[in-house]
């Protein structure tokens, strides 16, 4: 197998061909973030963006997108990516070692890669799950899978909070997409507001100028395959409640929900994530992926789940394994009754 990097900017309408024919080869490629639409814009708002290209007999076989700059080489998109890897046929099997030399690079950190990619399995160490909601059916059908597992009350509690929203503060309506950059605007600050709360300044990721410039492509992004999302609950004439995520053929990532506060005792965030559902099944999608992490909405949600795996890639492989061992020593070490006495002395000590 032979591998290639080539910077984004010599990425052609060939070579984008072949990578929409890959994305017929796994279901796990419905993401959107394995679209190439989603590379181009981290490539229009970022100038370090390359592409490592496995070929075989003269065809591409594999293509992985990342980021490398002073040497250092990532994901491309960073900690936006929710959805990491290759993009590669069944027949491809990459050797991720011999890649990353041909990246011209000797590690690369990924933490949303699916454990169905067998070539990370070496590199991986530990695990976590997207939680999805499965939409096959229509919205019905989700609704009794849903209610069958364990959430029969769900739905109802949800329309109640619409009626009772809409008695006291107006008139509750959903909207599934605003092309409106003011109402995309407006969400960017909520969720910079709620980062700043909850985590502190530093968390507010919408002030690095790239992350910002990226939300805007996305959101402008208006294709069959591929497209941004921008949703809002509304009582009356003002916003509670908004999602900005991306969409390919068949999955909407929900990726940046956001609600009023002032609101909460109407549950603006439960009321906006099941019309997004409901809308999202009438576009005729079949899935929303909700995201790595274990929140109690999504587990609320959640008829499913994809299996993730996190770790290092190293050339040469050996570094990973001492990598991979030195973390598993500290994390034993964290658990044990000893690491637990050193946290408790550190705190008392503060």
């Amino acid at each position: 197998m032979k591998y290639t990097r080539i910077h984004s900017s010599e990425l052609d309408q060939a070579v984008i061909a072949q990578w929409l024919v890959l994305l017929q080869s796994d279901p796990l490629y419905q993401s959107p973030y394995y679209h190439p639409a989603y590379t181009q814009v981290m490539a229009s708002v970022r100038k370090d963006v390359y592409l490592l290209l496995a070929e075989q007999n003269g065809s591409i076989t594999g293509i992985l997108p990342f980021h490398q700059n002073n040497g250092k080489t990532t994901v491309v998109g960073e900690g936006l990516t929710d959805y990491q890897g290759w993009i590669r046929n069944g027949v491809c099997e990459p050797d991720c070692t011999k890649g990353l030399r041909a990246a011209e690079s000797s590690r690369l950190d990924f933490n949303h890669v699916p454990t169905a990619f067998s070539e990370f399995a070496p590199f991986t160490w530990k695990t976590s799950r997207s939680l999805t909601m499965n939409l096959s059916g229509g919205y019905a059908a989700y609704q009794q899978r849903l209610q069958t597992g364990r959430e029969a009350g769900l739905f109802k509690k949800i329309e109640t909070s619409v009626r009772k929203l809409g008695n006291k503060i107006g008139p509750v309506r959903f909207v599934w997409h605003s092309a409106s950059v003011s109402d995309l605007q407006a969400l960017l600050a909520g969720k910079s507001d709620q980062f700043v709360r909850t985590l502190g300044p530093q968390a507010d990721i919408f002030q690095t100028a790239w992350i910002r410039q990226s939300m805007e492509m996305l959101h402008s992004a208006q294709a069959p395959l591929f497209a941004g999302v921008l949703s809002g609950l509304y009582a009356g004439d003002v916003m509670i409640a908004a999602h900005f995520g991306i969409r390919s053929a068949h999955t909407l990532h929900y990726w940046f929900p956001w609600y009023d506060t002032r609101y909460s005792e109407y549950s603006p965030g439960l009321i906006l994530l099941a019309r997004c559902a409901e809308a999202a099944a009438q576009q005729g999608l079949g899935m929303i992926d909700l995201g790595r992490g274990e929140q109690a909405y999504k587990q609320r949600f959640s008829t499913g789940h994809i299996s993730l795996s996190e770790g290092v890639l190293t050339a040469p492989a050996w570094r990973g394994g001492l990598l991979r061992a030195f973390w598993k020593g500290r994390e034993q070490f964290k658990s044990s009754a000893f690491g637990e006495q050193l946290r408790s002395l550190k705190k008392r000590l503060r």
